[in-house]
């Protein structure tokens, strides 16, 4: 019968240098917040904004309506809207760029997109 050998469990783990490194972390005190530095970031770019548009003699712009009058939102979803077959994939083939054979055989396709 062969000898087994025991290998010894291994010790609890140590964190020695994790201690040290806590140690010393605690040693340097409270780090400042990153929201807070986010913040202060922020108003200082607010206010170098406020400052240089009221050297230019304007009024710094705040929206998206003040900064771009001419933009439009489209909406991306309606509820209860019907989608329109041109706005759907082929309900044949699946793609947005039809890619069947029988695309020229003049087949009905449904108004409703149907796309898998």
């Amino acid at each position: 019968m062969p000898s087994m050998t025991r290998t010894p469990a291994p010790s609890a783990p140590r964190a020695r240098i994790l201690d040290d490194i806590e140690r010393d972390d605690n040693a340097r005190g409270l780090e400042p917040d990153d929201d807070a530095a986010f913040h202060r970031l922020v108003q200082h770019l607010v206010a170098d904004g406020d400052r240089r548009a009221r050297l230019a003699g304007r009024r710094a712009r705040r929206t998206l309506a003040e900064q771009a009058p001419d933009h439009g939102r489209r909406l991306l979803l309606t509820v209860g809207r019907p989608v329109s077959a041109a706005e759907d994939a082929c309900p044949i083939c699946g793609y947005w760029r039809c890619r069947c054979v029988n695309a020229g055989s003049g087949a009905a396709l449904p108004a409703s997109g149907a796309g898998r």
